[in-house]
C-alpha cells in the first residue's frame, strides 16, 4: 500500500493574534496554500491512507481546528486518515479542558461527540499493515519548554498492541508527534534547537529494539530527516516528515509530505512530495 505522511501544518487564524504568545507575523511562517498543494500531490500520487503527526494548529484556537478539519475532510470522509495531536494542539489550558482536539479532529479527523481517551490505538489501513497511534502532546504553563511524554501506561499498551499485530503477521508502524532522536548532522537553522524533545524517548527506542516495529513516523522538527536505529528485525527507520506548510528558502525546510511504499515486510521506499513555490 501507499502511505502518506504529513506533519506540522500549524494552521492559524491571523485575525486572532496577538494571542497565546504569538504575533500576527508568526502566522506567516506557514501557508495553508502550501499544505493544500502537498495534500493534492499526495492524492495524485495514489496514497491509500494519510497519517498526520500533530501540530495541526498554531495555538489550538477553535477556528484553527475548524480549518484543519476542512483541509483534511476528504481523507476523513473516506476513512483514510489517522491523526495524532502535537504540542501546539494542546497549547492552552482552555483547549485541554474542553478536549478541543478530540472534539474537533480526533483520531480519524471526524471529531468525537463525547471525547474520551483514545491513544494508543491501532488503525488498519490494509490487512497487512497496522499503525499504532500515540499521544505525546503535553500541556504546560510554559509551552515552549514543555517536553513531550508518552508515559508508562501508554508505552505498555503500545507494546501490547505491537505484539498483537506482529503475531497476526502485520507490519507495524508507530506514529507520534515528538522526535526520538536527532540526526548527527543538522542544518544550521536547527542545530541550536534542543527544546521539547520526547521525555521518555529512551523507552520507545528500547521498545524498537525488543519488538518488531517496521518504522516510526513523527514530526515536531520543521525539517525532514531519517535516522535508522537497531531494531528487533534489523535497522528500523525513524522518519520525520518536517512541515507540510512551512514557508522557507532552505530546501530541507520547504513544505512537503512523504509517500511510503509499505507491505508486510515493512517500508520498501520513501518518496518526498515537495510543494512548488509557484
Amino acid at each position: 500500500m501507499r502511505l502518506g505522511h504529513v506533519s506540522d501544518l500549524h494552521l492559524s487564524d491571523r485575525g486572532r493574534y496577538p494571542r497565546n504568545g504569538y504575533l500576527p507575523r508568526d502566522c506567516d511562517r506557514h501557508s495553508v496554500r502550501l499544505a493544500q498543494r502537498v495534500l493534492d500531490d499526495l492524492e495524485a500520487a495514489g496514497v491509500d491512507h494519510l497519517v498526520v503527526t500533530g501540530d495541526l494548529t498554531l495555538s489550538s484556537e477553535a477556528s484553527e481546528f475548524e480549518r484543519a478539519a476542512k483541509l483534511l475532510r476528504r481523507w476523513a470522509d473516506a476513512g483514510k486518515l489517522t491523526v495524532v495531536p502535537g504540542n501546539h494542539d494542546v497549547w492552552t489550558a482552555e483547549s485541554v479542558k474542553t478536549a478541543r482536539f478530540l472534539r474537533m479532529i480526533g483520531p480519524d479527523g471526524r471529531g468525537m461527540r463525547r471525547p474520551e481517551p483514545s491513544y494508543p490505538f491501532a488503525a488498519l489501513p490494509a490487512p497487512e499493515i497496522a499503525i499504532v497511534a500515540l499521544d505525546s502532546a503535553q500541556f504546560g504553563e510554559a509551552p515552549l519548554d514543555t517536553p513531550g511524554l508518552l508515559g508508562s501506561a501508554q508505552l505498555q499498551a503500545c507494546r501490547e498492541l505491537v505484539r498483537e499485530h506482529v503475531k497476526e503477521g502485520r507490519a507495524v508502524l508507530l506514529a507520534l508527534h515528538h522526535h526520538l532522536l536527532l540526526p548527527r548532522e543538522r542544518i544550521p537553522s536547527d542545530a541550536l534547537v534542543a527544546r521539547t524533545p520526547l521525555q521518555d524517548a529512551d523507552k520507545l527506542v528500547r521498545m524498537v529494539a525488543d519488538v518488531r516495529i517496521a518504522g516510526v513516523l513523527h514530526g515536531h522538527r520543521h525539517c525532514a530527516f531519517r535516522v535508522d536505529i537497531p531494531g528487533a528485525a534489523g535497522p528500523t527507520p525513524i522518519l520525520c516528515a518536517g512541515s507540510a506548510s512551512r514557508v522557507a528558502e532552505e530546501p530541507i525546510r520547504r513544505a512537503r509530505g512523504f509517500v511510503y511504499e509499505v507491505d508486510r515486510g515493512g517500508i520498501r521506499s520513501v518518496q518526498p512530495v515537495i510543494a512548488s513555490r509557484s
